[in-house]
C-alpha cells in the first residue's frame, strides 16, 4: 500500500463522521431553537412527553390544592407581558372554544373543517343570527389578527396590544357563554362568577 492510496481509504473512512460532525455543529442553533417547542422527545428506550406531564401535574395539584384555582384571563394577561404572541393565541383559543360551544348548545349540526375552521363558525353564528353584525365584525377581526400570529413570519405583537386583544376576547367569550346558557340559570350563574 503506497501513500496514495493510505489517504484515499483514510478519507473514505472519515467522510462520514466527519461530515456528520459538520452538519451537527451548523444546525446547533436552529436545533436548539426548536426544543422548547417540542412536546414529545424520543431516541431509543428514553421517551419524554413535556406538555402532558405537566398538564397532569397541576389538574393533580388544582383538586389539593383550591386556592390554585384561578381565571384564565388573568393568566393571559400576566402572560402577555413575556410571551404576547402566545397570550393572543391561547385567548383566541378560549373564543373558539365558547363558540362552538355555542353551536352545539344551539343543536346546530355541523361539521367544522380544520383548514377553513374560524371562518365556518363566524359565518354560522351570523348566519343563525346568535351575533349581530357588529359583534360578527369583532369576531372576524380578533380572528384576523389571531391568523397573523400564527402565520406571519417575525409577526410580533406588543404587549399593551395583546392586554387589548385579551379584553376583547374574554368580552366576546362572556357573551358567547351567556348565550349558550339561555334558559338555564345554573349555567347562567357560572357565567355570571366567571365575568366578575
Amino acid at each position: 500500500m503506497n501513500w496514495m492510496e493510505f489517504v484515499i481509504q483514510l478519507f473514505d473512512k472519515l467522510a462520514w463522521p466527519v461530515a456528520l460532525l459538520i452538519c451537527v455543529f451548523s444546525l446547533k442553533r436552529p436545533i436548539s431553537k426548536l426544543i422548547p417547542l417540542a412536546k414529545k422527545f424520543k431516541f431509543k428506550e428514553l421517551e419524554v412527553e413535556f406538555g402532558q406531564e405537566l398538564k397532569a401535574i397541576s389538574q393533580k395539584a388544582e383538586g389539593a390544592f383550591p386556592e390554585l384555582k384561578y381565571d384564565s384571563k388573568s393568566l393571559l394577561i400576566a402572560s402577555a407581558n413575556n410571551l404576547p404572541n402566545s397570550a393572543v393565541l391561547e385567548a383566541w383559543e378560549a373564543v373558539d372554544t365558547a363558540s362552538e360551544a355555542l353551536i352545539k348548545a344551539k343543536k346546530i349540526n355541523i361539521k367544522l373543517d380544520l383548514n377553513t375552521r374560524y371562518k365556518h363558525i363566524e359565518s354560522i353564528l351570523l348566519r343563525e343570527n346568535l351575533i349581530n353584525t357588529k359583534q360578527g365584525k369583532l369576531f372576524s377581526e380578533l380572528r384576523q389578527l389571531r391568523n397573523r400570529v400564527a402565520h406571519a413570519v417575525g409577526y410580533e405583537i406588543g404587549k399593551v396590544e395583546a392586554v387589548q386583544y385579551i379584553e376583547l376576547c374574554f368580552k366576546l367569550v362572556s357573551h358567547l357563554e351567556t348565550l349558550a346558557c339561555e334558559g338555564e340559570s345554573e349555567c347562567l350563574e357560572k357565567v355570571e362568577k366567571i365575568a366578575s
